[in-house]
């Protein structure tokens, strides 16, 4: 592949086991058209890729269609082909035109007139007197045999009055024959085959990946009829989302559940969505619509050696379509409980400059009615200022365009904006409170041969407070501002050295964060500024079917030693055979203290009305650390399933929480409107957890249109303290999720799911005014089962207008459950979804 390709993957995915879509069935196809080519059967060859194009277009499919048809003797349908695979690929087109040439040449000499005959006398008879040819190596001997022969034909014709042809001098002896150039194997090898990113910030086969590496694709998205990122995330093995309110879900990657999860670094394009005053992802804000979703790469297990701090647990890389490619899109979905969306998405391309656009809306009710503001009650103060305040209500934008420039460069310029207010559960014993945000981002891309350098801007404005307040309480509102620069560049390479080949990728760069919060240490008019640098180098080795990473990386955090932060990976992978691979991995990651731990100076309210606490942020805290050994294998045997497994094991030392209370005696604060009782602040904790679990997925597609998933996530973290051992058990031990799809020929599609999770015991962290500490009361929530399903229908042909119904947790009524103890009862979503795709 050339470097451009190499470089445009890169930069598209400014960042397997790939869920069952019809890329899978055309991906079965293709391998079978191959087969039966190289066979000589081309009525089957041509058969398997028509039907793989159908699938799922691809110019790969393009192209071996032409050939099985120009094979076949049908020449104007082999013309017409490649003439489709010119455009759809234009980077081949040159590639085949030596093609198109001689087979236009030959449509024309079929189609010729051919004259009719004049009559002559009956032509003399013909003596043919072969030359001895005494060796088949006498090449000059068999020349004049060949041009004997045709003076023989040239007779023959002249008698009967056909058009004489002049015959094409023969070549040179020695010479080699003349040959149209063919396309790129690499082009043809890499269709319909799997590609991630996100595991080694460089394009591999997962059978080569060093970490575990699942796919939701956009097919997945569509036929889920899912309302945003997290509800597609619910079928990931091992991942936990926690729905505490309709605009409030937080995820989770092999347990340490907590109500607002800080452990899982989100990407969108490999662009970090991290919140540093909160230290969490708002998935509300993000300005992508579900349709400009190419694909969703979630990593298991630490990513700290290529991705740096907070990617403790997993990375989860959201990649956008390519500018350019697919449909322009149109959605409208309205329902229960006062929901409803609406999106639009445009692309196209003008040569080498090719852009997208994209806009939508979206509302849902809350699901917690008794949290709707009292109209007769004067004395609530709602933080919306409405009647009946929805749970989630935003507006979102985005932009990207790209452009080639020369055969190894490019430049990419996006941007987006996202502005709404949601509902969301704040940490510790803070009540349930709203948020109001404007979120902006604006990044740029260049690309030369190998090196790709990128920068971006995030900015996160707003105030949040209690979702409902009551007149004369102290207020706890607040406006906040978190500005993050990043610039960073990385170039990767390949090269030889004897039999083993290697994937060399290093980088650096630096952040700039800029925070103010009304919470921190000054109020809201203090800024606090940081500076942080890093550097990465990831290293990966095959020699045959045995292969080796190596990963490395280090940040210069303000607060932290630089010896705090280095965080290696080491794996082995072995391919016992073309299409299985056994992987063992052994890495670290840290969780850097957020801006409320480091900083924070408020006064943190109690059960006893007019009673606080003073918490204040500590700047000498070590980072959370996590160290991981897990033992995995992947299998991708047959064109009918892809399966995987591994075990694991995880030790989390230094974990942040709250210190016991100091008390004293303190006068009325009249700014605090109450009396601060003591100071408690942020520390390392003692105890250690840790984590044993084992995973296991497949993904089966029997036939075409009908796909089918299922995966186990087994698990069990034990914290030990002065030897003192206790389960955590507020992620559940045993999840399951199994679904399937079908694609029918009657342009209906059908889905179903259903995830399994067993029971949870939470520890709430709550005042106690009996010792004036800060303690832990039990919260159990039972086993739980959320079910969703899908019905769309295609009616007009050759259109793709489609008509859907969703019924997303249909057993609500019957069997109501919550996600986390302080958070809402879940309520069904019965959705209707009309989408336009031209």
């Amino acid at each position: 592949m050339s470097r451009f390709w190499v470089g445009l993957l890169l930069l598209l995915s400014l960042p397997t086991v790939a869920w069952a879509e019809p890329k899978d069935d055309a991906r079965r196809h293709f391998a079978a058209g191959l087969k039966a080519a190289q066979e000589g059967d081309y009525e089957e060859a041509l058969t398997h890729f028509l039907a793989a194009q159908a699938a799922f277009p691809h110019p790969a499919s393009l192209y071996n269609i032409a050939k099985a048809y120009a094979d076949l003797g049908r020449t104007q349908d082999a013309i017409d082909t490649y003439e489709a695979f010119q455009e759809a690929s234009p980077d081949q087109a040159a590639s085949v035109e030596p093609i198109l040439v001689s087979l236009r040449a030959r449509l024309a000499e079929s189609q010729a007139p051919v004259p009719a005959p004049a009559p002559t006398a009956a032509p003399a008879p013909v003596v043919v007197r072969p030359v001895p040819v005494e060796g088949s190596g006498d090449v000059t001997r068999l020349q004049e045999l060949a041009a004997q022969l045709d003076a023989i034909s040239r007779e023959l014709a002249a008698a009967s009055g056909a058009e004489i042809v002049p015959a094409p001098a023969p070549a040179p002896v020695g010479a080699a024959p003349v040959e149209p150039e063919v396309v790129d194997t690499a082009f043809q090898e890499d269709a319909y085959e799997r590609v991630v990113v996100t595991a080694s910030r460089v394009g591999q086969d997962p059978l080569d990946s060093p970490s575990t590496v699942t796919v939701l694709t956009a097919d997945d998205i569509r036929l889920s009829g899912a309302t945003d990122v997290p509800d597609l995330l619910r079928r990931v093995v091992g991942v936990d989302v926690m729905s505490a309110a309709s605009g409030h879900s937080d995820v989770a990657i092999r347990g340490f559940q907590r109500k607002i999860n800080n452990k899982v670094l989100v990407l969108i394009d490999g662009r970090s969505t991290y919140l540093d005053f909160l230290g969490a992802t708002f998935w509300a804000a993000f300005p992508v619509e579900l349709e400009e979703i190419e694909r969703i790469e979630v990593i298991r297990g630490p990513g700290s050696a290529v991705y740096g701090a907070n990617a403790v647990t997993g990375v989860i890389n959201v990649i956008t379509r390519t500018p350019g490619e697919g449909q322009q899109s149109v959605a409208f979905d309205a329902g229960t409980p006062g929901y409803a969306r609406a999106s639009g998405v445009a692309t196209g391309r003008s040569g080498p400059t090719a852009w997208r656009l994209s806009a939508g809306l979206q509302k849902h009710g809350s699901w917690a009615l008794q949290t709707n503001v009292p109209a007769d009650d004067p004395s609530v103060e709602p933080f919306l200022d409405t009647d009946n305040p929805l749970g989630l209500d935003v507006l979102r934008a985005n932009a990207r365009v790209d452009r080639t420039i020369g055969d190894d460069a490019a430049v990419s310029v996006s941007a987006g904006l996202m502005q709404g207010t949601s509902e969301f559960y704040n940490i510790g014993a803070l009540p349930e409170f709203g948020l109001d945000m404007r979120h902006h981002y604006v990044r740029a891309d260049a690309l030369a041969g190998n090196l790709h350098v990128w920068g971006f801007w995030n900015s996160y404005t707003g105030r949040t407070g209690p979702w409902l307040a009551f007149e004369g309480e102290r207020s706890l509102d607040s406006t906040f501002d978190n500005e993050v620069v990043d610039a960073e560049f990385e170039a990767p390479t390949q090269f030889d050295t004897g039999p083993v080949h290697h994937t060399l990728n290093a980088g650096g760069g630096w952040r700039y964060k800029y925070i103010r919060f009304g919470f921190l240490e000054g109020g809201a008019d203090t800024p606090y500024v940081e500076n942080h640098y890093q550097a990465f180098v990831n290293e990966q080795a095959m020699w045959g079917r045995v292969g080796g990473v190596v990963s490395l990386r280090v940040d210069a955090h303000p607060l932290i030693p630089l010896t705090q932060t280095i965080s290696p990976r080491l794996a082995l992978l072995v391919r016992p055979a073309r299409a299985t691979s056994i992987r063992a991995t052994a890495g670290s990651a840290y969780r850097a203290p957020t801006a409320i731990e480091s900083y924070m100076g408020f006064a943190l309210p109690t059960t006893v009305d007019g009673i606080y606490i003073e918490d204040k942020g500590n700047r000498d805290l070590s980072p959370e650390r996590i160290g991981t050994l897990e033992l995995g294998i992947h299998d991708e045997s047959t064109a009918y399933h892809v399966a995987d497994a591994v075990v694991y094991v995880a030790r989390v030392t230094d974990l942040i929480g709250l210190a016991d209370v100091t008390t004293g005696f303190y006068p009325f604060d009249p700014t605090e409107e109450g009396i601060v009782i003591g100071e408690t602040g942020w520390i390392n904790e003692t105890a250690v957890a840790t984590a044993y679990g084992a995973e296991g997925e497949i993904e089966v597609f029997p036939a075409d249109g009908v796909d089918l998933f299922g995966n186990v996530a087994v698990r069990q973290t034990r914290e030990t303290d002065q030897d003192v051992a206790i389960v955590d058990r507020s992620s559940s031990e045993l999840m399951l999720n199994a679904g399937g799809s079908v694609r029918t020929p009657w342009r209906t599609d059908l889905t179903l799911e259903g995830h399994y999770l067993t029971a949870q015991d939470w520890r709430l962290r709550t005042f106690d005014p009996e010792t004036l500490q800060i303690v832990d009361i039990p919260a159990h929530l039972d086993a739980r089962f959320l079910m969703s399903g899908r019905v769309a229908v295609r009616p007009i042909p050759d259109e793709d207008l489609e008509f859907a119904f969703v019924a997303w947790n249909p057993l609500a009524g019957s069997f109501p459950f919550r996600e986390h103890p302080e958070g809402q009862t879940l309520s069904s979503r019965w959705i209707g979804q009309v989408a336009w795709r031209f």
